[in-house]
């Protein structure tokens, strides 16, 4: 089989470095594609059930919901949110009042 030719930038590289490509790939359609939340959560959730996609599939299962759900949650404090319960590492503590009024464990640091 052949090799795709063409080039990446950094961003892409450091999102595969780091195992975070999904929150890239949420921000894509949501920012420049226009997806609805649902949409976003239905191609992420497709995009997981492909054999060759190694993610954490715990995190983002659970973090799905919570975006659609939340419409003022960043698809990445929905993750954050998730990682603190999965590694019971909660509260998560935040300066983001958006986010300590809407998910149970998220708490206010107080400025």
């Amino acid at each position: 089989m052949a090799r795709p030719a063409g080039s990446v930038d950094t961003n892409v590289v450091l999102r595969l470095l780091l195992n975070d490509a999904v929150i890239e790939m949420v921000f894509a359609l949501d920012r420049y594609y226009g997806f609805t939340r649902l949409q976003i959560a239905e191609a992420v959730d497709g995009f997981m059930k492909l054999q060759k996609i190694s993610c954490n599939q715990a995190l983002f299962e659970r973090a799905l919901p919570l975006y659609v759900n939340h419409p003022g949650l960043s698809f990445e404090d929905c993750c954050l949110t998730v990682y603190a319960q999965l590694t019971n590492a909660e509260p998560l503590w935040t300066f983001d009042k958006k986010l300590a009024t809407q998910v149970p464990n998220a708490e206010l640091i107080a400025a």
